[in-house]
């Protein structure tokens, strides 16, 4: 009996010393998927469309409808039109449309500084 638990707290150390390095590797920030965009710069604006910059350096072309796109800014439902080049932006797509369609924008919060630095 002692040797089952002995064995079985063995067990139990040994996985978290294999879990706890890639517990500590990832960063606990959201992460880029293939229908969101996290942190996304935007680079054009357009009444049918925008074009963001991905934090891996790509950029997307995204269809939008003011109808059916909702653009959030501090938790309230603002107008697309309020969209701004530089903004940084979390893109939720919608998985049904064969484009990439935004369903849900939401505008990220930042500093004057990185603001002002996004923009020049």
């Amino acid at each position: 009996m002692r040797r089952r638990s002995l064995a079985s707290l063995f067990a139990v150390l040994l996985a978290l010393a294999a879990y706890a390095p890639a517990l500590a590797a990832s960063d606990g920030e959201e992460q880029d998927t293939d229908v969101r965009k996290v942190d996304a710069k935007v680079v054009e604006v357009n009444e049918r469309h925008i074009s963001v910059v991905a934090r891996d350096g790509v950029e997307h072309v995204i269809a939008t409808d003011a109808a059916d796109t909702h653009v959030t800014l501090k938790g309230k439902r603002i107008d697309l039109k309020k969209l701004r080049v530089g903004d940084l932006v979390t893109v939720d797509l919608d998985v049904e449309n064969p484009q990439k369609f935004a369903r849900r924008i939401i505008i990220g919060e930042q500093s004057g500084e990185v603001l002002t630095a996004a923009r020049d």
